[in-house]
């Protein structure tokens, strides 16, 4: 049952900043249970929120050491949830961007049960597909989308998985087993070890070298394959995200998206 409650919660004193250093794990909670206990474990920061906003989104985290500001960051990962910092009355606000009544959820897991952390959902509309919404998984393969719409054509891929389609009316999918496959370029099968993501400040990284992005083909491949990255028809979009990303290479900004298709993958 969903609990309604604002939690605005008041702290009389403040430690240093740099004194706040959190190390916490998290197995499959729902994220405002997750601020409820960092904003316990520390004075520096009021951590403000609704809590029926945010309460259907889970997560499973690791946080080491961080700042509250950083910890909380980690805790959003790749949900559709902005953060803003008041450092003059030391508050943060951490709310839902997509308001919406209905949130599409599910557990992603390979042939083995095992999660399946950072795949892509992307939520299409049935008519002509065009993409609705998107998200992806957590570390616990868990996903949670905001939608407006029921039902939806939900589309599941990962790099070294055959991609899902289907079509859904309900909210909760359940848990959803993913299919190994082997990528065929110019006749030649593609091994090597799957991608391993990190959060960083401000978003994630991901080695291409030693794994199955670098034999893709192009650089246009490569994007296509990586989280909240959508790929149609040689356009780059990001998920939950409007007008067209900046793509820098080398530290110099790409104006021609032709450039990406003539980039090897290696």
């Amino acid at each position: 049952m969903r609990r309604i409650a604002i939690l605005l919660l008041t702290l009389l004193t403040f430690l240093p900043i740099s004194a706040q250093r959190i190390t916490q794990q998290y197995n499959n909670v729902s994220l405002s249970d997750a601020l409820l206990q960092l904003n316990e474990m520390q004075k520096a920061y009021t951590v403000n929120f609704i809590y029926n906003e945010l309460e259907d989104f889970r997560v499973t985290t690791n946080i080491s050491r961080k700042p509250v500001a950083e910890a909380i960051q980690q805790l959003i990962g790749f949900y559709p949830v902005r953060m803003t910092i008041n450092n003059e009355a030391r508050e943060i606000y951490v709310e839902c961007t997509h308001k919406t009544e209905r949130h599409i959820t599910g557990r992603i897991i390979d042939p083995e049960s095992q999660p399946v952390a950072y795949a892509n959902v992307a939520l299409l509309s049935p008519k002509d597909s065009t993409l609705l919404s998107g998200g992806v998984s957590n570390e616990s393969g868990v996903f949670v989308i905001p939608t407006e719409q029921l039902p939806v054509l939900v589309r599941i891929s990962f790099i070294g998985y055959k991609t899902i389609l289907r079509l859904y009316d309900k909210e909760n999918l359940g848990t959803i087993r993913m299919e190994g496959e082997a990528y065929q370029l110019s006749g030649v099968t593609v091994k090597g070890e799957l991608p391993k993501y990190r959060m960083t400040k401000g978003g994630y990284t991901s080695n291409v070298e030693g794994t199955v992005l670098a034999d893709l083909g192009t650089g246009l491949d490569v994007l296509g394959q990586l989280p909240r990255v959508q790929e149609n028809n040689g356009k780059i979009s990001i998920s939950g995200k409007s007008g067209r990303p900046l793509i820098y290479i080398n530290g110099r900004r790409m104006r021609d998206r032709e450039e990406l298709r003539q980039m090897k993958s290696q």
